[in-house]
Parts: structure tokens; C-alpha cells; sequence
């Protein structure tokens, strides 16, 4: 074998590193048309998908829907609203009213009716968002919000709705009291007797 000169060997190693550069990126080449190949498919799978679906329209009485369901449980009758809020018309707005004088604001979609209806129709029914989301047409997020502001204000209001009781004197004129009366025997007999009757 011939002794290369070092310029010779120089461009032998050159072209080694060059043939070594050019598969190499060959290499690369191909992954990315595969590559591109694999999200083109993709995506026209995704858009014969997308032509198959029907596109389903959004229904043009959303907000009518909205003020008829509230309408539906406030303002039908007294024995409506008293059967799904617990409470009749005249309460319902009177607590409307108090909330709104201690400072609840309607905000720039829901009233503080539809609020207040929020609130009732939860406590009264002991549901979750996902039931009370299909009577009163609002999404679970808007539900949750105006049912911790009702929930708050209301809590607010505890002065308010808060019943002191008097206590009833000894000498009360109605006969009725009477019967109510307890004798210390009776608190004796009763704070002796088992766990379970007490």
C-alpha cells in the first residue's frame, strides 16, 4: 500500500466525515417526511370525522328558556313555588328584598331572583349542580358562584332572621301553657334515663 501525504489523508478524512454528514441527514430527511406523513393523516381523519358529525345549531330561545323556568317556580302560584322553593311568593320576596337592602346586586346575567331561586331550590331539594344546571339553564360554575354569594348574604342577615324566643311566665292567662310546664321530677326522671332516650 502506498504512504498517502498528509494533504491526501486530510481529504480522505473529509470525505469520510462528508459521506458520514450526508446519510446522517438523509436519516433525519426521511423521519420528518414520515413524520409529516403521520400528521397528515392524522388531521384528514380528523376532518372526515368533522364532516360526519352534524353540527347542531344553538338554540335561538336559550334566554327565553332561562326566564321561563325562573317564571315557572316564582310566579305560577303560591302553591309552586311553595312546592319546589319551601317557601310561598310573599317570603320568597321579602328575603329578596332584605338581601338586596343588606347589599346583593344583580349581576350582569343572573337577578337576585334567580339567585335567591338558586339557593332555595338547592336547600329545599338537597341537589347537586348537575340537576339544578338542567332547571335553571346556567352552567355548574355559575350555579356554585350564586349559591355561595346567597349562602353568605344569608348568613349576613342572622340579626335578622335569627328568632329570639320570650320566655313564657308563670302566671300565663292561656290555658294552653300548661301543659307545656316542666316539673323538676321530670328533669330529674328524664337526665337519669338511658343514652338512648335522651
Amino acid at each position: 500500500m502506498a504512504i498517502l501525504t498528509k494533504r491526501e489523508r486530510r481529504k480522505k478524512a473529509n470525505r469520510k466525515t462528508l459521506v458520514a454528514v450526508l446519510c446522517m441527514m438523509r436519516v433525519v430527511n426521511t423521519v420528518v417526511q414520515l413524520y409529516l406523513l403521520i400528521t397528515d393523516l392524522i388531521a384528514e381523519r380528523h376532518r372526515q370525522r368533522l364532516r360526519q358529525k352534524p353540527h347542531l345549531r344553538p338554540n335561538p330561545n336559550y334566554y327565553q328558556h332561562q326566564i321561563d323556568a325562573l317564571n315557572r317556580l316564582v310566579c305560577q302560584s303560591d302553591t309552586t313555588c311553595h312546592n319546589q322553593l319551601r317557601v310561598n311568593r310573599h317570603t320568597f320576596m321579602t328575603l329578596c328584598h332584605l338581601l338586596t337592602q343588606n347589599g346583593l346586586e344583580s349581576s350582569r346575567n343572573v337577578t337576585v331572583v334567580e339567585k335567591v331561586a338558586i339557593f332555595l331550590w338547592i336547600i329545599a331539594h338537597h341537589t347537586k349542580n348537575r340537576r339544578t344546571i338542567l332547571q335553571f339553564w346556567r352552567s355548574g360554575e355559575t350555579i356554585s358562584r350564586h349559591f355561595n354569594l346567597i349562602l353568605i348574604a344569608v348568613l349576613r342577615l342572622h340579626n335578622v332572621l335569627w328568632y329570639h324566643p320570650q320566655p313564657i311566665p308563670a302566671n300565663e292567662p292561656d290555658a294552653r301553657w300548661k301543659w307545656f310546664e316542666v316539673h323538676k321530677w321530670h328533669m330529674v326522671s328524664y337526665s337519669n334515663a338511658p343514652i338512648d332516650y335522651k
